[in-house]
């Protein structure tokens, strides 16, 4: 009986012994999260992607951020597309607004939509 007792006793110090030993990950900043973002995210649209949903949802967007550099750290995501960011983004509920235009090309001459009569 006090083999057993001892052999569980010893089992619990390794165990505790394995957690303490364990790397304690740290929380990432602000800063960081959004470096790492910038880093993974590929696209003609991803600064500008990244650059407006910063400053209209700032508070609300970081937690994704971190989340998606959280999940780069671990080896989940390797890189992102801008649409894919977007996509994450958008399905969150954050519909971050790109400047659109629309030009026509006639002759060899571009016209913006409305100048055509």
């Amino acid at each position: 009986m006090d083999a057993i007792l001892r052999k569980k006793a010893l089992e619990l110090v390794r165990s505790k012994m394995q957690e303490l030993a364990k790397p304690q990950r740290r929380e990432l900043t602000d800063a960081e999260a959004v470096k790492i973002v910038r880093e993974i995210t590929r696209g003609s649209r991803s600064e500008e992607i990244i650059e407006n949903a910063l400053a209209l949802y700032k508070p609300y967007v970081m937690p994704i951020f971190r989340r998606i550099a959280e999940l780069h750290e671990q080896g989940a995501i390797k890189e992102l597309s801008d649409y894919e960011l977007y996509e994450i983004l958008l399905r969150a509920g954050i519909r971050v607004p790109l400047k659109t235009e629309i030009k026509i090309v006639r002759h060899g001459r571009e016209y913006r939509l409305g100048e055509l009569s």
